[in-house]
C-alpha cells in the first residue's frame, strides 16, 4: 500500500466512524429538543445532521485530489482537496449565522425551554461524543496533512460548543432562567462563524498560491549555501496546491564549471529541498552564473 492509498484508507474510516456517530446524534438530540422545547438542543441536532454531508464531502474530495496528473491539470488535482474545505468554511459560517437567526426569533419570541434530566444527559453525553470525534478527526487530519478533515474536525469541534451552550440552557431551565439558552446559543453562533471564518481565510490564501513561512525558505537557503557549491540564492519561490509545495528556485554556481557540474548541484540543491521541506511535489532549479565583482 502506497502512501497515497494509506491516506485515503485512513481519512475514509476516520470519516465513516464520525459519520455514524452523527446520525445517532441528529436522531437523540433533535427529539430530545422537540421534548424540553429548546432551541439550542434543536440546533445542535441539525448541526449534527450538516456534518454527515461535510463529511461525505471530505471523503470525496480526497479521493478526487489523489488523481494523477493528466494532460489538462499539470499540476495535478490536489486543490481539489482545497475546495471541498473552502465549501466547508462556507457551511460553518452559514450554520453559525442560522444557529445565530434562530436564536434571535427564540429572544423574540420568548420561548421557554422546559428542564428534564433526559435532555440534561443527552446534551452532556453530545458533549464528550463531539469531543472524541474532534480529537480523532484532527489527529489524523494532522497527521496525513488533510486540510479538509483538519476542517471536518473543527465542524465537530463547534458542534461540541453547540452542545455546551444546550447543556448551559437546559440546566438554566431549572433555575428558570430560560435566557440561559438563548445567550448560550447565540454563543454558539459566533463562535462557529468566527472558525469559519478562520478556515475560509486560509483556504483563500491556499487558492491564491500562498507560499511557505519565510522562515522555512531562509533555513532552506542558509542549508543549501552550507551544503553545496552554491554561491548565491538569486531567488526563491514557493507555493502551495493543496497539501503538496512546489518550488521554483534560482541559483547561482561559478561560471568556469561545466554543464555537468552544474547540473549535480542543481540536483543537490534539489534533494535538499525536498528533505528539508514537507511534502514537496516538484522542484525546478535554475542554474546562472555568478558574477564576482
Amino acid at each position: 500500500m502506497n502512501e497515497d492509498t494509506s491516506k485515503i484508507v485512513n481519512i475514509n474510516r476516520t470519516v465513516i466512524i464520525t459519520v455514524f456517530m452523527n446520525i445517532f446524534l441528529l436522531i437523540i438530540k433533535v427529539v430530545a429538543g422537540l421534548m424540553v422545547n429548546s432551541t439550542a438542543l434543536i440546533a445542535d441536532g441539525l448541526h449534527s445532521g450538516s456534518d454527515v454531508i461535510t463529511s461525505l464531502g471530505v471523503i470525496i474530495g480526497v479521493k478526487m485530489a489523489q488523481k494523477p496528473r493528466d494532460e489538462k491539470h499539470h499540476y495535478g488535482h490536489e486543490k481539489i482537496e482545497t475546495m471541498v474545505t473552502f465549501l466547508l468554511s462556507i457551511i460553518l459560517i452559514y450554520v453559525g449565522a442560522k444557529i445565530g437567526y434562530g436564536t434571535i426569533i427564540a429572544i423574540i419570541q420568548k420561548r421557554q425551554v422546559h428542564f428534564t434530566c433526559f435532555a440534561l444527559f443527552i446534551a452532556f453525553a453530545s458533549i464528550v461524543i463531539k469531543e472524541i470525534q474532534y480529537q480523532i478527526a484532527f489527529r489524523v487530519g494532522t497527521k496525513e496533512q488533510s486540510p479538509a478533515l483538519i476542517a471536518d474536525a473543527w465542524h465537530h469541534r463547534s458542534d461540541a460548543f453547540s452542545s455546551v451552550a444546550s447543556f448551559i440552557g437546559i440546566l438554566g431551565a431549572k433555575y428558570k432562567i430560560y435566557i440561559l439558552d438563548s445567550l448560550a446559543g447565540l454563543a454558539v453562533s459566533i463562535i462557529v462563524i468566527r472558525v469559519g471564518i478562520k478556515i475560509f481565510m486560509d483556504c483563500f490564501q491556499q487558492l491564491i498560491d500562498i507560499s511557505i513561512c519565510t522562515d522555512e525558505m531562509d533555513n532552506v537557503k542558509k542549508v543549501i549555501i552550507s551544503k553545496t557549491d552554491t554561491k548565491n540564492i538569486s531567488d526563491m519561490r514557493t507555493r502551495r496546491h493543496g497539501t503538496k509545495v512546489f518550488v521554483d528556485i534560482s541559483i547561482c554556481v561559478d561560471p568556469d564549471i561545466n554543464v555537468q557540474e552544474g547540473h549535480e548541484i542543481a540536483r543537490e540543491v534539489e534533494n535538499i529541498i525536498k528533505e528539508e521541506i514537507e511534502n514537496v511535489k516538484d522542484v525546478i532549479v535554475h542554474v546562472n552564473p555568478f558574477c564576482y565583482k
